[in-house]
């Protein structure tokens, strides 16, 4: 677990905690480190989670089917993000989505229970991590607000803007990397991916940006 702490460090989990108090922490948290390969299923839709994951290493993508098969892509886990918490917390009995590995992945889980209770041991720890995981839970509830106002646009144009726009200023550049291929812009959006090809095609057209693959810069 040594190798961990840099990247754990980052983490919101772990926001105001010493390094030096991370490794003991993590044993009193119980936690443990498992490997994927990639495409590996790391979360099946309709089981059951009782542990927040973080990543360590590699990527990931959340996402969720409705009843005719189609998958959409609800976010882009990168190395340090954390998963699963809001459902685990909800003390959901079956989650309705699935997180598959699209890199080879490392990943630290943690049992929620540790994290919100009290151990034998006593350590003073517990109410900064009890703190951070609810900040956590918060945020995420906010970008998930985020993209229901991109979902709401009512056309694929509008989509691809919003979205494009809310990343360039989220990262305060003009000029990014998205972490979507063409096919996972599109399911992220919900949109047809020859129609967003369009868009795009009009959009650079129109002077409004310039793509290449998953790099774009914006006007």
């Amino acid at each position: 677990m040594k190798q961990n702490i840099k990247t754990l460090m980052r983490t919101s989990l772990f926001q105001g905690v010493a390094e030096i108090d991370l490794e003991a922490m993590l044993s009193c948290l119980g936690a443990t480190e498992r490997k994927y390969r990639k495409n590996d299923v790391i979360l099946l839709a309709g089981t059951r989670v009782t542990s927040v994951g973080i990543l360590i290493e590699g990527n990931a993508q959340i996402t969720r089917d409705d009843a005719e098969g189609n998958r959409a892509i609800l976010s882009e886990l990168e190395k340090a993000d954390l998963f699963a918490e809001a459902y685990v917390a909800a003390g959901a009995a079956e989650i309705p989505v699935t997180v598959i590995a699209t890199d080879h992945c490392r990943i630290v889980w943690i049992p929620f229970s540790k994290i919100i209770g009290t151990c034998s041991n006593a350590c003073s720890f517990h109410k900064t991590l009890v703190q951070n995981m609810m900040r956590v839970i918060a945020t995420k509830n906010i970008l998930m607000n985020e993209k229901m106002r991109i979902l709401s646009c009512k056309t694929t144009k509008e989509k691809l803007m919003t979205y494009l726009a809310d990343y360039s200023e989220r990262i305060g550049k003009n000029k990014f990397k998205i972490p979507f291929s063409r096919n996972e812009l599109a399911d992220f959006l919900s949109v047809d991916r020859s129609a967003m090809s369009r868009e795009l095609s009009k959009l650079k057209a129109e002077g409004h940006l310039d793509y290449h693959k998953n790099e774009f810069e914006l006007f």
